[in-house]
């Protein structure tokens, strides 16, 4: 699951289930009620509609303002070079737009004076100055300062880090050792109470983590969960990747120390996360529960984490969009976890739309592509609308940055085998990018460490340096995101915000993007006036992404009844609009982008916004309904752990299960024939639901999609998601469904 180029992705799972002929059942009055447990969820057919009232219109062209200038200069101070033909001797005072300068004193140049000015916005002037005929160039009186380059012995190799200018960055912070960054990944190869096996370039960073991985048989270290995240390896007899520490090195190594190579971030402390095992994998379950954890949600049988995270790295993926188990979780750190954490996940290495990549996909994340030594996407990375920023992540097979040696990523790695030891390797992969931007995220939050995702997201989009086509390898630079990370400038933002001149306003939209997901219809956006004076605005028009999969016609995009398109905000003032998708005008299924673009003063700004069309559409179904558990029992495989019939299609269920490890099913019988065939809508939760006895286990959503295919007299359900492990056996489904539910028996506990 881990997203560098020696990623090895799980596939497992079934690609095709047949069931036979359900009848109708009862609940089983054998059951002991006293242990057992309680799923409950939704059954999902397809996309929300909801009637607008407004529609907004579509636009063939976006034009963006400029962005604001945000370099630190001294107040009053203004550099000035005449044309050739003018006499600047006798230039002693000037006057812009009613400001008045006065010259301080000829410059070592010819024709260059320093002037002061009593009054007004240097920066304003200056531009005023620069169109006049006989002034070559104006600008402020710049502050410059000593940038900070670590003494580290490789740091030489390591290209990526002036890549995104984070020597700049480094002499406004080098970071703060209590900004925790969690490595969710394949663990760390550190161990606190044997130097021997601890990597030292990550002495002193590291604090007490814990391994997620459930399952032995995959994890490497011959047990289940427990508190040693300790990196096994993922390759038992040959060389492993060390994939996590790899990642940790990025984000975070000892820095300045005269060893190895400098970290982005010279003092965050480390918190490791282990959910990648053998061959890179891992299940969507363990990395969402240690990424929950790693924020500071409580997980059962789980002690509590007492150094909540900062920022989250996920360098890790899969196939598929992202789930809604996913999404509620990052959704749920976005919003609740003590710290406000900021997860950063890798955009993938198939060289496709990131939309079809999970957890690229999901909202509530920056997304991160990665770039190669001269700042072009690199040829692996994916791309697309869902892109946030891109960063370094390195190309093994080009050597123009380091000649003679491969322009990976260098960070920290081991040597297997007689005679290795610790040491560094060079690695390529959004895996490598993503912990670049992490790593920026970190230095934010030692500045501040309130920022929040929408926070640190504006910051970095803000300043990033947008790609060209040609540089993304794209038909449009936008599909690589709002461009290449600027790290110095970022934390600019953050730390001082964007300069507003002088009796100007700033319109900011909350959040920005707004992610409809694939069932909201429609979500409020604030809006609010965080400059100096009273502002004008008004909604355009939307501009839909070039990498969309079908058209968004006017109708598509549209603003709930009350919301306005227009007003005036007063300075702090704030006001909100419902802005929603209208599915039904979407024909062609799959992930969506376009700008809302407001019209502030004359300049434009915007918003963006992301939406999901489900394949299925929304059909309405009437037919009997049912939703199934099972749980394995040893050699007996799956048996019959709940179930609930409807005699009509119903959203919701919630049902009474033994406890432990349950794979549910739901049916629409949409012909009422009570066999599963096409017309029918079959559906599987696609991971075990581990749920306790006496406890419950709510927003287990199944999405029901209609049967595509028949086998022999039953139904087939083609392409089965891959959170099951292999051991669910299509013969072990099939011969419970059978025994449990048609002889209308159930076991006991």
């Amino acid at each position: 699951m881990r997203l560098s180029r020696t990623a090895s992705w799980s596939t497992v799972g079934l690609a095709l289930l047949c069931v036979a002929a359900l009848s109708a059942c009862e609940a089983d009055p054998g059951l002991d009620h006293g242990r057992l447990a309680t799923i409950a969820g939704r059954l999902i057919v397809g996309s929300d509609t909801i009637a607008f009232s407004r529609p907004i219109p579509a636009a063939q062209d976006l034009s963006s303002g400029a962005l604001p200038e945000v370099r630190p200069y001294v107040p009053g101070e203004l550099i000035v070079a005449f044309s050739d033909h003018t006499r600047s001797a006798a230039m002693t005072r000037l006057r812009v737009g009613g400001v008045e300068l006065t010259a301080v004193r000829e410059l070592a140049l010819p024709n260059t004076h320093l002037f002061a000015l009593a009054a007004g916005d240097a920066v304003e002037v200056a531009r005023a100055l620069s169109a006049r005929p006989d002034v070559r160039y104006a600008h402020p009186n710049y502050l410059l300062e000593a940038f900070r380059i670590p003494n580290d012995e490789h740091y030489a190799l390591q290209w990526s880090l002036p890549a995104i200018d984070l020597p700049a960055a480094w002499s406004r912070t080098v970071g703060d050792a209590r900004t925790v960054v969690a490595v969710v990944d394949s663990g760390i190869l550190y161990d606190s109470a044997d130097a021997s096996r601890s990597h030292p370039d990550l002495a002193g960073r590291v604090l007490s983590g814990y391994d997620f991985i459930s399952d032995w048989r995959v994890a490497g270290d011959g047990d289940g969960r427990d508190p040693d995240p300790y990196d096994e390896g993922d390759v038992p007899d040959g060389q492993s990747t060390y994939h996590g520490s790899h990642v940790a090195g990025i984000i975070a190594a000892a820095t300045d120390n005269a060893l190895g190579v400098a970290g982005v971030d010279w003092r965050a402390s480390i918190l490791p996360v282990r959910v990648l095992g053998l061959a890179g994998s891992g299940t969507t379950l363990d990395v969402v529960e240690g990424a929950l954890w790693a924020a500071g949600y409580p997980i059962d049988g789980v002690p509590s984490n007492l150094n909540p995270a900062h920022v989250i790295n996920l360098s890790l993926g899969g196939p598929g969009p992202c789930t809604p188990f996913e999404q509620d979780a990052y959704d749920w750190i976005t919003r609740h976890s003590p710290r406000s954490a900021v997860v950063v996940v890798a955009a993938g290495n198939e060289n496709q739309n990131a939309a079809g990549v999970t957890p690229a996909s999901c909202r509530s994340v920056i997304t991160v592509g990665a770039t190669e030594a001269r700042d072009r996407r690199a040829p692996y990375s994916n791309y697309g609308s869902r892109i946030d920023v891109m960063a370094p992540g390195g190309d093994l097979l080009s050597s123009f940055a380091n000649p003679g040696r491969p322009d990976g990523v260098l960070s920290l790695s081991k040597v297997d085998g007689p005679g290795g030891g610790f040491g560094y390797v060079f690695q390529e992969g959004t895996s490598m990018a993503a912990p670049h931007v992490a790593g920026v995220v970190a230095l934010m939050k030692a500045l501040d460490p309130a920022v929040d995702l929408n926070t640190a997201r504006a910051a970095l989009t803000g300043s990033a340096r947008s790609l060209s086509a040609t540089e993304c390898g794209r038909p449009s630079g936008a599909e690589c995101g709002a461009g290449l990370i600027d790290a110095p400038a970022a934390l600019t933002l953050v730390a001082d915000g964007p300069t507003v001149p002088p009796g100007a306003g700033l319109l900011t939209l909350e959040p920005n993007p707004l992610d409809l997901g694939t069932r909201d219809g429609e979500r409020s956006v604030v809006l609010r006036n965080d400059g100096n004076a009273s502002m004008d605005w008004s909604i355009l028009y939307f501009v839909a992404a070039n990498d969309n999969p079908g058209p968004m016609p006017t109708g598509s995009v549209y603003l709930s009844e009350g919301s306005a398109d227009s007003g005036v905000l007063a300075p702090g003032a704030s006001s909100s609009i419902l802005v929603g998708v209208d599915r039904s005008y979407l024909s062609v299924p799959g992930w969506y982008r376009f700008d809302i673009v407001f019209e502030v003063d004359g300049r434009e700004v915007n918003l963006a916004v992301r939406s999901t069309l489900l394949p299925s559409g929304e059909p309405e179904l009437s037919g009997p309904t049912y939703v199934l558990a099972f749980i394995e029992e040893g050699r007996d495989g799956f048996v019959l752990s709940g179930f609930q019939e409807r005699p009509s299609f119903q959203s919701t269920y919630s049902m009474a299960v033994l406890p432990g490890r349950n794979v549910v099913i739901a049916w629409v019988d949409e012909n009422r024939n009570d066999v599963i065939d096409d017309g029918d809508f079959l559906g599987v939760y696609p991971y075990y639901v581990d749920v306790p006895a006496h406890g419950r286990a709510g927003d287990v959503d199944v999405v029901v999609q209609r049967v595509l295919a028949i086998a022999g007299s039953g139904g087939a359900l083609r392409g089965l998601p891959d959170g099951l492990p292999r051991g669910v056996a299509v013969s072990a489904l099939r011969e419970a469904l059978e025994r449990s539910v048609l002889n209308e028996t159930a076991p006991t506990p």
